[in-house]
């Protein structure tokens, strides 16, 4: 595990050869949360970030039950499609309701406690005129070049239960910018792997016991810690440079 900003190590650990990623990665994360309670750290993790290997139904029920948002990228190997819950009739490939002329329904709230997503018209959109919200439908937008509800404001309005598929359905839908943003920093865990793999050569296993790799793998955690605080430093002007070799710095 490593945090969002600085793409630092704050959980590290090994497992045997069999166990798979998609049980590493929640078991990683309820250490973490269980050594922050432990130590009384004032810490709270609001999302979690995982790539489509740990597309799972049992992840996702495990995030949301701790009050965390799944951002995991949907696997497309697994052959599911979305299927529609709630009051939606059709849905597009992430979980999107589309309207009756067939165009992706705009998102209009999320209701935590309920696991309730609500849609609205796509045509039909809030704007603020002299000091007031108010709905506009864009007619020309829709393909009917007609409204399905007229008298509606916001008409027509589904609603998709995101506890009846977690996985399809995650609160913080697939396609949002928000999403997009955090999947984004993903990239942060494989650079710090790549500095204990390659630079730290932790790759060519120097040991064959798991408690010195162990040892091994947090010393060089320690280090990543060492010399961002040092670049850190520098950047204000303040100590010395950083001393970091040239293989070191290839990586970083």
């Amino acid at each position: 595990m490593v945090t969002s900003e600085h793409t630092l190590p704050v959980q590290s650990g090994i497992a045997p050869g069999h166990v798979t990623d998609c049980t590493m990665g929640p078991t990683s994360l309820d250490h973490f949360l269980k050594a922050c309670a432990a130590h009384a750290l004032p810490v709270t993790v609001r999302a979690v970030v995982y790539d489509s290997s740990l597309d799972a139904h049992g992840i996702s029920q495990f995030l949301q039950a701790k009050t965390i948002t799944p951002v995991i990228a949907l696997n497309p190997r697994r052959g599911d499609h979305p299927r529609p819950t709630g009051t939606a009739s059709q849905v597009k490939d992430y979980g999107v309701p589309l309207c009756p002329a067939g165009v992706p329904m705009r998102r209009h709230s999320y209701a935590p406690r309920q696991h309730r997503l609500s849609y609205n018209c796509p045509v039909k959109r809030p704007t603020r005129r002299e000091g007031r919200v108010q709905w506009i439908a864009h007619v020309q937008e829709c393909p009917h070049q007609a409204l399905c509800q007229p008298h509606t404001q916001m008409g027509p309005v589904v609603s998709v239960r995101t506890s009846d598929d977690p996985r399809l359905y995650p609160p913080l839908p697939r396609d949002s910018a928000t999403f997009k943003e955090l999947m984004a920093r993903r990239t942060g865990c494989e650079r710090s792997n790549s500095f204990k793999k390659v630079a730290s050569r932790l790759g060519e296993r120097p040991c064959r016991s798991a408690t010195q790799f162990l040892i091994r793998l947090s010393l060089v955690s320690l280090l990543e810690h060492a010399c961002a605080w040092l670049a850190e430093n520098r950047k204000r002007g303040e100590g010395e440079a950083p001393m970091v070799t040239p293989r070191q710095e290839a990586v970083a």
